[in-house]
């Protein structure tokens, strides 16, 4: 396996279909919306944490899928949105960026 492409502050905030508390698990592979028209798949190992409970955070690496596609578009502070398809699950903030191809700097939201 390749090395993380970043460190991040991941929330959980959204509730099951059932209007319960949501658990994820250590290995948890969400969406990530890296860009308005670009969405990714990410897999997690949680730092600090086995398991995340809504309203709950955790750090955690991530490894994103094909970060070729997207250059330049992290960087320490971003948030980036989470969701399981259409539904929004909860959010990342980007700790440290790991990966130099995905390194860029802070962008105003309409320029990603």
């Amino acid at each position: 396996m390749r090395a993380a492409d970043a460190r991040v502050r991941f929330e959980l905030t959204g509730l099951g279909a059932d209007g319960r508390r949501r658990r994820v698990l250590d290995g948890y592979r969400p969406h990530y919306r890296i860009r308005p028209d670009y969405h990714t798949s990410a897999q997690h190992r949680f730092l600090d944490a086995t398991e995340v409970l809504t309203g709950e955070s955790a750090e955690a690496e991530v490894w994103l899928l094909t970060p070729e596609h997207y250059p330049g578009t992290l960087w320490v502070g971003r948030r980036l949105d989470i969701s399981e398809g259409a539904r929004p699950v909860g959010f990342a903030t980007v700790l440290e960026v790991f990966n130099p191809i995905l390194l860029g700097a802070e962008a105003a939201p309409e320029r990603i």
